[in-house]
């Protein structure tokens, strides 16, 4: 909580900034590259992270194929929420709704090549990125840092939590500067919040289908998928329930659903939705995910990003322990 509350004040200070120097002079085109090398750079190290974990890398072989055909799974269905609520709401795949002025549509239209073209610089880099990281985690940092994993563990985590608060100060700043946010989220209004209802109900009734094929019990696929990416919480919280198995497949899921989120969005963004890029996200749309949604969409949609994801993170510390207790 205490994370949120930081990346709030960060993003609030960035839209006051942007929304000062509204009209004086063109920044998006240097917040533009320092965002971007920042999200490489935070991706190289959360690859690092991963690869530097005995607890994933010695479990990737027991439970991996469940966790990676769930996550997958949980996925598709969030998307597939996604794309039902905003048809229900009008809204088209750019996330703009059908009673919006046509100018920004066609505009958004125009622009769709130039677009696709940096969402596709941007996935390979972050595909590079990632791989990298977790290859030089896994074969240089444990070797060579063995006996001071956790230490380099609590390093790494406040290099993500520094990076994503600097991400969150330009993404305030693109927002504020931009101007025309504001008056889009009005338009849709209260009708968003339907979008995290839905993709969590539909997430959950969909991961208890698959429950019997995984060779899990529903309880256990429910408490798995109601940590939506949390996985610093999650897990343990289905560990003090006592289910230690469970506990080893949560982790997985929520750090694998991080990873390929992540790797994900910008192409889910560009060949099927921006509203489906926020649902495949989960919990992370508000973290990790934000600075990749943002800069694959637009600034209104990472509004709708964080609110999204907020909701899912704050049903995890109520969901997953109704499921696991």
């Amino acid at each position: 909580m205490d994370d949120l509350i930081i990346f709030l004040i960060a993003a609030s200070i960035g839209y006051f900034v942007g929304s000062r120097l509204r009209g004086t002079t063109r920044i998006t085109r240097w917040t533009s590259v320092v965002q971007t090398a920042a999200i490489l750079i935070l991706i190289f190290v959360m690859g690092l992270r991963m690869g530097a974990n005995e607890e994933v890398t010695e479990n990737l072989a027991s439970i991996g194929l469940i966790s990676v055909v769930l996550t997958i799974a949980v996925m598709l269905f969030a998307m597939a929420a996604a794309a039902l609520c905003r048809k229900m709401i009008g809204m088209d795949r750019f996330a703009r709704l059908e009673s919006m002025p046509a100018e920004p549509i066609s505009s958004e239209e125009r622009s769709e090549k130039k677009k696709g073209s940096m969402q596709t610089v941007m996935s390979v880099g972050i595909i590079l990125s990632v791989v990298s990281g977790m290859l030089l985690g896994c074969f240089l940092v444990l070797d060579l840092l063995r006996g001071k994993l956790a230490e380099f563990d609590h390093l790494a985590g406040n290099v993500v939590n520094a990076g994503l608060i600097v991400l969150l100060f330009l993404i305030g700043v693109n927002i504020g500067y931009d101007g025309t946010v504001i008056e889009n989220f009005k338009k849709v209004g209260l009708r968003i919040m339907i979008f995290p209802v839905v993709i969590i109900l539909v997430s959950l009734g969909g991961t208890a289908l698959c429950a019997p094929i995984l060779g899990i019990s529903v309880r256990e696929a429910l408490a798995v998928c109601a940590g939506f990416g949390w996985y610093s919480v999650a897990p343990g919280i289905i560990l003090e329930a006592g289910l230690a198995h469970c506990a080893a497949i949560s982790f997985l899921h929520c750090i694998m659903r991080e990873y390929l989120s992540v790797l994900t969005v910008p192409f889910i963004a560009k060949k099927i939705g921006y509203m489906e890029a926020i649902g495949a996200a989960g919990g992370t749309a508000m973290g990790v995910c934000l600075p990749v949604i943002e800069r694959s969409t637009r600034g209104d949609v990472a509004i709708y990003s964080f609110i999204c994801g907020f909701v899912h993170t704050i049903s995890v510390p109520v969901l997953v322990p109704l499921f696991a207790g």
